[in-house]
């Protein structure tokens, strides 16, 4: 086109310049003739260009997926970050292993086949890489998010059932529904997600009348172990040709097989899924880190994030010792601290210049320092860093760490080994061969129960609060200070054993020295009593508690050689049985349970925005006002008038001071409710800035979460918003009706309701103690298991104390015939207590044996929502309760 405008003003030129007789002039003549000949072909070109324009964009379509598929996972990769800080990427680095992916793809000559090679290619080289940074119990989020996406873009599971509807019923799974099971071995919980699905699938309309019609043959499914792997009973069988569609059913009765059923769900309906579900496990850390080297290089550091018990050092070692590295020469391990920032730097640029390795150990405890390192290496880059320099940076998981590190390294976590069974012999390998055939026999059977000890220690706490009411950070230090105790003692010991010593030691400064909590020292004692004693000696049964049927691991003859030992681990250890920490096997449910909740919950978070529409009746604005407009209907205008009711009373006692704190308490958490939500609904009409708080408050009553600023003046609760606001109703209910006679404490209080159940207990030692004229500090709190379950059976008050109710037992169950605890039934996760007689009686100095303190929470996260203690009686020693992890519940959801 230039060409031609510039033949077009020459010939014009020319044209104005020309005779009169123009025909006379030969070069403007030649002139014209060239300027079309030269137009012909330009205007030949142009169309050529077209249609080479035409096929360019049609080939370059072909890929288009491709890159949609890559800018999806990208973003779903940045997303990772809401879940942990650590989790920050780069377009740089994506773009890297993207580039990785393309390259290893297979070559071919059929355009189809290349597309299907390079995504499937891209897919799994940007999981591994990314996956390989994410901490175990991350990775199926990542994967099943990935797999969602797909499904929801068609590009894979024509054929697994994959609506809209079930992926929203089935990721808004933390949205509990209750309803009444007309079955006892399917909880309320259960029964409501089966009505629920019932409503929702056109498909699963007739699920709740088929398990009402025939509760035989589905008890039959739902008591198999592996039951995600067995066929439903029935015309519910074909589930198995729609995976997805089953997928809902194992949520609503079996949702602790949802995580293992995810898997198998992913290995069907992802090309080629096991190869990611199984990403790695044929490799050790070693073999990882050799990998991971080759990704990385002088200008892109190796980041290691810790895990407890792991160390990453040695690894590192080896990979040097191959690549023929020295320590204190070229390469530097350097653990940062105070004063390190110096030697550090120090190192980096003489690796810088040198070609040197850095290691640079715990660099949280430096984080603002790490500012600095990143200006370095980015200095480093541009400068142009000798090609053998390497940088590997370790830390534990802190929020302080600089994003811009964070985004240009090539990230690894290192998880501890998972099982009881790995736990051991990594614990029992940690000493050398030499070092265990030296011991005395006597050493060498308590090193091995200490050994099981730890491993037992470690592994508990994957029960979350059911193993700990608090995490601590075991690791195999504890284990090797705890030996070298050990051997010290038992060098100089007498001819018997000195127990008492070493429980004390390794209970109360080794492994106690971190433990903060009554109840976790009191488990920690219990289990050294069970494992420090003269049976371990005598090859006695290690798995506390159990009963003459049941079999364990028993411990190893005290001659037995290292290799013999660690044979008698892999042959006698099967499996990961609850039993093995005195835990009832509900405990695994439980476990289980927890886990896929969490799991859903965190895919929930990441694909919000996915789930709702942006516009229409459901769009995410029009679905928060509904849940606003609902809660100011019912809470606008309800208020306690505590001036009005402080008058009305003419004797205020204990009691009465409970209630009426209940009031203020409610009144200013429905205040703060109240004034949120007005405010959020202006901003909503316009008449407001949407601030980042109303944001939040929004985004709270999308996902059926308690807001955070409710929370910060509410009670302890773990529910979500829908069943936190009917049990707020049901709290409303019990104080209107105790306004109705102010001076008159209910017959029966429903202590679970009340924000401060402390101070109810602490009511009724103050009248007790005015009563008997006694110190209240020397006043306990002791409980009576009544015959009754229901508060309306009760008419009169208790004599000299008060009734309560509202609690659930948890890892055990309550024998009302009996009157005492039991263990639980299969898959009974609370059992109901009966409405407790609760008097205040001079604190005694003796136990009764045949009694278990029990301690009683506000909600299943245990912990800091401790209450008390009650009195549960028991024909089996308390030491088995102790060790399944038997609490009271006021809150159970």
């Amino acid at each position: 086109k230039i060409e031609l405008k510039t033949l077009e003003d020459q010939l014009l030129e020319k044209i104005a310049n020309a005779p009169d007789d123009i025909l006379s002039d030969k070069p403007l003549i030649d002139g014209l003739e060239l300027t079309k000949a030269t137009a012909n072909e330009i205007a030949a070109a142009v169309e050529k260009g077209k249609e080479t324009e035409l096929s360019i964009n049609a080939a370059r379509e072909v890929y288009r997926g491709i890159a949609q598929e890559a800018s999806m996972l990208y973003f779903m990769i940045l997303k990772l970050n809401l879940v942990d800080h650590m989790y920050q990427y780069s377009l740089e680095s994506f773009t890297q292993f993207f580039q990785k992916g393309m390259e290893k793809a297979e070559l071919s000559d059929d355009v189809d086949v290349r597309c299907d090679t390079l995504r499937l290619s891209v897919r799994l080289v940007v999981y591994r890489w990314v996956s390989r940074g994410l901490f175990e119990k991350h990775k199926l989020i990542f994967l099943f998010n990935i797999t969602l996406a797909l499904l929801r873009a068609k590009t894979i599971g024509e054929d697994c059932g994959f609506c809209a509807e079930g992926m929203h019923f089935l990721l808004e799974s933390s949205r509990k529904e209750l309803a009444p099971s007309p079955l006892d071995w399917l909880s309320n919980m259960q029964w409501g997600a089966v009505e629920l699905l019932s409503d929702k699938l056109d498909t699963f309309k007739p699920f709740a009348d088929s398990i009402i019609e025939t509760p035989q043959r589905f008890l039959e499914w739902f008591q198999k172990p592996n039951a995600e792997k067995e066929k439903l009973p029935m015309e519910w069988r074909s589930l198995d040709d729609a995976p997805f569609k089953k997928l809902l059913a194992i949520q609503c009765l079996r949702p602790d097989r949802l995580p293992a059923a995810l898997v198998d769900f992913i290995r069907i309906v992802l090309p080629n899924g096991a190869a990611y579900s199984e990403c790695d496990s044929d490799k050790n850390s070693y073999e990882v880190l050799e990998q991971i080297f080759a990704d990385a290089g002088n200008t892109i550091p190796i980041y290691f994030i810790l895990s407890p018990g792991v160390n990453v050092v040695a690894d590192v070692d080896r990979l040097a010792l191959k690549h023929r590295m020295t320590a204190g020469i070229d390469y530097h391990n350097i653990s940062l601290g105070q004063g390190q920032d110096v030697f550090a730097q120090k190192a980096l640029e003489n690796g810088h210049k040198h070609g040197h390795w850095v290691i640079l150990n715990n660099v949280h405890l430096m984080a603002r320092w790490l500012i600095k390192v990143e200006k370095l290496l980015a200095d480093y880059a541009l400068k142009g860093s000798h090609k053998d320099f390497r940088v590997f940076l370790s830390s534990d998981p802190d929020t302080h760490i600089p994003v811009g590190i964070l985004e240009s390294c090539v990230k690894l976590t290192n998880d501890p080994p998972s099982g009881l069974k790995a736990n051991l012999k990594q614990a029992f390998c940690a000493f050398s061969r030499n070092d265990y055939e030296e011991m005395d026999p006597r050493t060498k059977g308590i090193m091995f129960g200490l050994t099981h000890f730890h491993a037992i220690m470690l592994e508990r706490r994957k029960f979350g609060p059911k193993g700990f009411n608090l995490i601590y950070p075991f690791s195999i230090g504890d284990l090797f200070n705890s030996a070298s105790v050990l051997h010290n003692y038992m060098e100089h010991a007498p001819s018997k054993v000195p127990w008492d010593d070493l429980r004390y030691l390794f209970g109360e400064i080794m492994y106690g020295g971190h433990i903060i909590n009554e109840f976790d020292r009191l488990l920690c004692a219990t289990y050294l009593e069970h494992y420090m004693r003269d049976e371990l000696l005598d090859e006695m049964e290690l798995f506390p508690c159990l009963d003459d049927a049941t079999s364990g691991l028993r411990a190893p003859a005290t001659s037995k050689s290292y290799d013999t030992i660690l044979e008698h681990i892999d042959t006698n250890l099967e499996g990961d049985s609850p039993l093995a920490y005195g835990l009832h096997m509900n405990a695994e449910v439980g476990f289980r349970t927890d886990q896929a909740e969490l799991l859903f919950d965190t895919i929930l978070r990441l694909s919000l925005q996915d789930l709702v529409s942006k516009q229409g009746p459901h769009s995410s604005q029009n679905r928060s006002e509904e849940v606003l407009k609902d809660i100011l209907e019912n809470y606008k205008d309800n208020r306690f008038d505590v001036p009005g009711l402080l008058a009305s009373i003419d004797d205020m006692g204990p009691f009465e001071n409970v209630f009426i704190q209940e009031c203020e308490r409610l009144n200013v958490l429905i205040d703060a409710m109240v004034s949120s939500l007005v405010e959020l609904d202006l901003g909503f009409k316009g008449e407001l800035t949407m601030s980042e708080r109303m944001e939040e408050l929004q985004l709270s009553l999308l996902k059926d979460a308690v807001p955070a600023s409710w929370l910060r003046v509410a009670y302890p609760t773990m529910r979500p918003l829908k069943l936190w606001l009917a049990d707020l109703a049901a709290r409303y209910s019990q104080l209107l009706e105790w306004t109705n006679n102010p001076e008159v404490i209910p017959v029966v209080t429903w202590i679970s309701g009340l924000f401060n159940p402390q101070s109810f207990l602490t009511a009724i030692m103050q009248c007790r103690a005015r009563e008997k004229k006694s110190e209240l500090d020397k006043m306990k709190i002791m409980t009576k298991m009544t015959k009754k379950m229901e508060a309306a059976d009760f008419t009169e008050h208790s004599q000299g104390g008060a009734y309560i109710c509202g609690l659930a037992l948890e890892g055990a169950r309550w024998d009302i015939g009996h009157s005492q605890v039991e263990p639980a039934r299969p898959r009974e996760m609370f059992s109901l207590m009966p409405v407790i007689n609760c008097k205040a009686q001079s604190v005694v100095g003796r136990q009764d044996m045949r009694v278990f303190q029990c301690p009683v929470y506000m909600t299943q996260r245990r912990g800091p929502t401790y209450v008390f203690s009650a009195e549960l009686r028991s024909k089996e020693s308390k030491d088995k309760w102790v060790l399944a992890g038997v609490c009271l519940i006021m809150d159970i959801i």
